[in-house]
């Protein structure tokens, strides 16, 4: 264990004693749903394994490399579009995760992302093998988002510590640019899976990946404990995201991905904030979802 690690988890174990360890969210307990209703009925037959097979495969990898002592909760949801050939598919995918708030029966959104664009063969009873070192139109794709899930998830409970999942992300991703399939390359559509796991690694983002942490560890974990101080934490961290999100490219989808899956959220937790000119402030740092923010400021949620 790292020395940054093991402070925070001392620092955890003062706030959380229920809490699990960060360096125990290794492994993944997937929901996966498919939805076959666009493929036509001579090809369904096909596909009536398909969810339990991507389910096996990645609830029993052990992602993170270690021994969970438990897991990190996601979600699959695929939506086949058409049959592009002999076995071969395209699909639309929402993948998401979440992992608990300390002190409360509650959860906290961490991944949301839509994937417009897979093709992928998948021939019934043929398992799906790992093979880090080849890329594979099926395997390949789930690994990418494991690791992507897994590392977002390290980096809520310590700074940064989800870099070695996102490397692995990223030699995907760059196996993925190699190879002819659609999806891979970094193209001028509103999703990028290259695009993403590169601005994840670049340091010129790392100030966003810091301030997950400082949201949720120091912040949300913190809110029924210390709430003062969580409010505090969690204002700081929204504006080290708005001190990025201004000198980057609008385009950019790290910051995109953080409120997708925080939006709603943060409405619903500024409630109590005794200040609601809040939720102007969040307005400002993210205008996308603007109309939420008002909806909640004017008491019309």
């Amino acid at each position: 264990m790292s020395t940054a690690r093991f402070i925070s988890f001392l620092l955890l174990i003062s706030l959380a004693p229920a809490l699990r360890q960060p360096v125990s969210a290794q492994e993944v307990d997937c929901t996966v749903q498919v939805n076959i209703d666009a493929v036509p009925t001579t090809n369904k037959d096909l596909l009536n394994t398909f969810a339990t097979d991507v389910k096996e495969y990645v609830s029993h990898m052990n992602w993170g490399g270690g021994d969970a002592a438990e897991k990190v909760k996601c979600t699959l949801n695929i939506f086949v579009q058409t049959v592009i050939g002999e076995n071969r598919y395209s699909a639309q995918v929402f993948i998401g995760s979440q992992r608990p708030r300390f002190n409360s029966n509650q959860s906290t959104a961490v991944v949301r992302l839509f994937d417009e664009l897979w093709e992928f063969t998948y021939l019934r009873e043929r398992p799906i093998n790992h093979n880090p070192y080849t890329f594979n139109d099926l395997a390949s794709f789930l690994d990418f988002y494991m690791y992507v899930i897994m590392g977002y998830d390290y980096d809520t409970y310590d700074r940064l510590s989800g870099t070695p999942l996102f490397q692995k992300a990223a030699d995907i991703a760059r196996m993925g640019q190699s190879s002819s399939q659609k999806g891979w390359q970094i193209t001028t559509a509103s999703f990028s899976r290259s695009q993403l796991i590169d601005e994840i690694l670049n340091a010129k983002f790392e100030p966003v990946r810091r301030a997950s942490w400082t949201y949720h560890f120091t912040g949300l974990d913190s809110l029924s404990t210390s709430p003062a101080r969580a409010y505090q934490n969690m204002i700081g961290a929204l504006e080290s995201i708005d001190k990025v999100r201004k000198g980057a490219d609008p385009r950019n989808l790290i910051i995109k991905t953080f409120f997708e899956a925080k939006s709603l959220e943060l409405a619903e937790v500024f409630k109590q904030y005794p200040d609601p000119s809040i939720y102007i402030r969040l307005s400002k740092i993210d205008p996308t979802h603007q109309k939420t923010y008002e909806e909640y400021r004017t008491g019309k949620k």
